[in-house]
Formats: structure tokens, C-alpha cells, sequence
């Protein structure tokens, strides 16, 4: 019994020392304290702005901020606070800088007054932590390398760290602009070049029509050969964007158009299929759905129909949604006794091997309704 007694000390004890030499906050309390203890003893201010619901900012809470070399560096520097932004005091703080609080966690850097001088964002280990937030107290902040960029610097290695700025404190939006403005200034060949794909590329593969993508689709053997690339995750990445783009066409072809809207849509269309015809998995998928939207676009049922059962005779029916509006169009359009039938056949089909999902069960059934309501009419 002693000795349990002797264990159990030995651990509570450890836990306690562990918690003392970490970080030490001021927890969820009035923004005033906070705000006149950094001004009484002529610190700067650490916010740690965490939800309740958000994995990351339990990480840091148990895992990070526990930890001594973060005490050591936090406590010394600065009056630490931390705030659930969606209750309590936090709600006002969470408020006063959601210009800033774009992920969870986002750890902002102030000033005795509250004035924002640097933040980080998202959890990571305790090194890289203190590292980033030691950048910004070294004056490299986003906010003064932004004026720095508003005053015409493009200079690669300011690029560079303007841009990692930008990603440690989660300002993605930013972070595709500075980047795209500064590879647009080189031959779209320069997409070629290691530094420059490294910090557009992702962007690049997300816009089907523009010119970066087309050229990200037709040379993926050089950006594959240049191991600027995996191109397996490439290849998924366009394709999954291309059915995006074809999904968008579906999606206007439910609405009424003019014969100009009409041409627009029929350029964007062959447009499409050009890029489709590339040998990139996924793209022949995709092209049979763009064949079969380009039918209904037409006001084609008859073609819409053959088309269709191509699609699913030939194994590219993967996208239930797609499917199931199509096969409701025949059904509401078609005249033919046989082949309401075999949209009735192929819906029963779609729902034996589809999702489960409420939603897509109950699309394929209306199918099977519509299609009997019109063969029970035809009697």
C-alpha cells in the first residue's frame, strides 16, 4: 500500500512540475487585465485563439504549450492569454481581430496596446513554434514585408519569405495572389523551373480554362521527368478538377439560354473536350459525361439516351448525382416504351451498386416513378 502511495506521488507530483514549467496563461479573462498587465509590466501579448471543436488547438493546449522550453520562452517575453472565441471573453477578442483569426489555432502577437504586430498559425511542434514566432519579433512580419511588396519589391529571395510568411499565418488568399503575380512576369514555360512551380503549381492545376492549366495537362511528362511532380497525385488532381468543369456545364445546362449564352457554352465545351482527349486518368470518364451534357444542351434525348447507356455498359457511371438527373430528363422527355424501360432497368441498376446515402437512393427512385408514371399514361 505504501509503495502505491509512494507511485501515485511520484506521478502527481511530476504532472504538477510538468504543468508549472510550461506555459503560463491568463485563461479566457477579461481583455482589460490582459491589455493593463502587458502595459504594467512592459511586455508584449501572446493570444493562443483556439475552439472548442478544433483538433489542433488540443494538441497545442496538451502537447506544445506544456512543454518547459515553452514556458521558458513564453513566459519571459510575454503576458500570455488564451481565449475560446466562440463564448465567454473570447467572443469580444474572436471579434476586435477577425480580420486575423482565419484557421484554429491562430496565435497573435501584440502589443502592450493591442495592436497587432505578427501571428502564427496551425499547430506544430514546439521548435518550429518558437522558431515562427521569433521571426516576427525580429521584424520579419507579414504586415511589414505586405508594405514592403506594396512598395514594388520583387526581388526572388524577398519573394520567398514574404510567401512563407504568408502560409505560416494561413492568409491563403494572399498567398495565390503574391504568387501568381510574381510567375506571370516570366514565359509560361517557366512553369519548367523548380522555384516557380513550387510556389504556383498548386494553384495552377485549379482553373481548368486558364492558360497554366492547359499547359500543366500537356506536359506532364516534363513535369514528371523534372521529379517536380508525383504523377499519380497530378493526374488525380487535374482529373478531379476537370469533372469539377464538366459538372459546372451540367449545371448550366438546366437553365434557358440564348443563342449567345448558347455559343459561349458550346466554346467552353469544345474547349474541354480538346483538353479531355489527353492521355491523363480520369479524362475519358469525364469526356463521356461532357458528350452526354452536350446532348441535353442540344435538346438531343434521342442521342442523350444512346449515350448514356454507353456510359454505363461501359463501366464510367461513377458519379450518381450526374447519373440519376440524366436518367430523370429521360424520363420527363422520352416517349418510347422501351426505352422509359430501360431507364427504369438502368436506375434499379444504379441503386444496387451506388452509395447507400439517402439522397442517391432516393434520386434513382424517383427515376423508377417518373419513367412508370409515363408507361402508365401510354395505356
Amino acid at each position: 500500500m505504501k509503495r502505491v502511495y509512494t507511485v501515485v506521488s511520484i506521478l502527481f507530483f511530476s504532472l504538477v512540475t510538468f504543468a508549472q514549467s510550461g506555459t503560463r496563461f491568463m485563461d479566457n479573462r477579461p481583455w482589460q487585465e490582459v491589455l493593463q498587465r502587458a502595459q504594467r509590466e512592459n511586455k508584449l501579448i501572446f493570444v493562443d485563439c483556439y475552439t472548442s471543436w478544433c483538433g489542433p488547438c488540443k494538441q497545442l493546449a496538451t502537447e506544445i504549450f506544456p512543454q518547459e522550453k515553452m514556458g521558458e520562452y513564453l513566459n519571459k517575453r510575454f503576458v500570455n492569454a488564451k481565449y475560446d472565441v466562440e463564448k465567454g471573453e473570447g467572443l469580444a477578442v474572436g471579434k476586435q481581430y477577425e480580420k486575423e483569426i482565419k484557421v484554429f489555432p491562430t496565435m497573435l502577437i501584440l502589443t502592450a496596446q493591442g495592436e497587432v504586430i505578427h501571428k502564427v498559425s496551425g499547430c506544430r511542434p514546439a521548435d518550429e513554434l518558437i522558431a515562427a514566432i521569433e521571426e516576427g519579433l525580429q521584424g520579419n512580419t507579414i504586415y511589414n514585408l505586405r508594405k514592403e511588396y506594396d512598395r514594388g519589391n520583387r526581388e526572388w529571395s524577398f519573394i520567398q519569405k514574404f510567401l512563407h510568411l504568408l502560409e505560416t499565418a494561413s492568409e491563403r488568399k494572399e498567398y495565390e495572389k503574391v504568387a501568381r503575380e510574381y510567375a506571370s512576369r516570366f514565359p509560361i514555360d517557366s512553369l519548367l523551373n523548380k522555384d516557380i512551380w513550387d510556389i504556383v503549381g498548386k494553384f495552377v492545376i485549379q482553373t481548368p480554362f486558364s492558360p497554366e492549366f492547359r499547359f500543366a495537362v500537356e506536359h506532364i511528362d516534363d513535369l514528371d521527368s523534372k521529379g517536380l511532380v508525383n504523377r499519380y497525385q497530378l493526374e488525380s488532381k487535374l482529373s478531379e478538377e476537370m469533372g469539377f468543369a464538366v459538372n459546372s456545364i451540367f449545371l448550366v445546362s438546366n437553365q434557358k439560354h440564348s443563342e449567345d449564352s448558347l455559343a459561349k457554352l458550346q466554346e467552353k465545351i469544345d474547349y474541354l473536350r480538346t483538353l479531355l482527349k489527353k492521355p491523363v486518368k480520369g479524362f475519358p470518364e469525364s469526356l463521356a459525361e461532357l458528350s452526354i451534357v452536350e446532348s441535353k444542351i442540344k435538346n438531343d434525348t434521342n442521342q442523350l439516351y444512346e449515350r448514356l447507356c454507353v456510359l454505363v455498359e461501359c463501366g464510367f457511371a461513377n458519379r450518381d448525382l450526374f447519373l440519376s438527373d440524366m436518367l430523370k430528363y429521360l424520363a420527363r422527355n422520352l416517349n418510347n416504351e422501351a426505352r422509359l424501360k430501360r431507364c427504369i432497368n438502368i436506375a434499379e441498376y444504379m441503386k444496387e451498386i451506388s452509395s447507400k446515402s439517402s439522397w442517391v437512393q432516393e434520386g434513382f427512385d424517383e427515376v423508377i416513378t417518373l419513367a412508370n408514371q409515363k408507361l402508365e399514361s401510354k395505356k
